[in-house]
């Protein structure tokens, strides 16, 4: 059985690495590639959040007498980073490297340490108050939601690599 903090760490693995590539393409100033590597990244990071907003958060509050406070703050750090994702597009659209670097960096920043408290904190949370009752049910809404987005970049397989942290290096959750 997959845990909630494996499925949506490997999660945020993939959507880092589908950042990466936009990077890149943009480091080689191939902008064709770079808004077609953008709109996969978006497609799976909003799917990524999207999924967290509607499925974990309310499973969270389900369980948990005073995740209220908690869950606020994650929901706020979605919304900052959908308008960081939001100017990271307009510079994509404009061929304007200088402007993604700069909103890039940003988002990076508050990926990280919103990934931390997720995988630090809210998913192994998660995963012990329901000790195995639920978890693989929201393991499979879970699945089932991003891969009804048609995200691209590989599928989630149960095969995450578990037992090291994953440090995200650009967007998340």
């Amino acid at each position: 059985m997959q845990t909630i903090c494996e499925y949506l760490a490997y999660d945020h693995q993939r959507c880092d690495d589908l950042f990466l590539k936009v990077e890149a393409s943009i480091a080689q100033q191939d902008w064709h590639q770079a808004e077609s590597d953008f709109q996969a990244f978006c497609q799976a990071w909003l799917g990524h959040i999207d999924s967290e907003e509607r499925i974990v958060f309310p499973a969270m509050e389900k369980v948990t007498f005073n995740a209220g406070a908690p869950l606020a703050m994650l929901r706020l750090e979605h919304q900052r980073m959908r308008g960081l994702v939001a100017r990271l597009d307009d510079a994509v659209r404009r061929h304007d490297p200088a402007d993604f670097l700069l909103h890039a960096e940003t988002l990076t920043i508050l990926a990280q340490q919103h990934g931390l408290k997720e995988e630090e904190m809210l998913y192994p949370l998660l995963d012990r108050i329901l000790s195995g009752k639920n978890v693989q049910h929201i393991v499979d809404a879970l699945r089932e939601a991003i891969d009804a987005r048609g995200v691209a970049g590989g599928n989630l397989a149960p095969h995450s690599p578990a037992g090291s942290p994953h440090i995200p290096v650009a967007a998340q959750t």
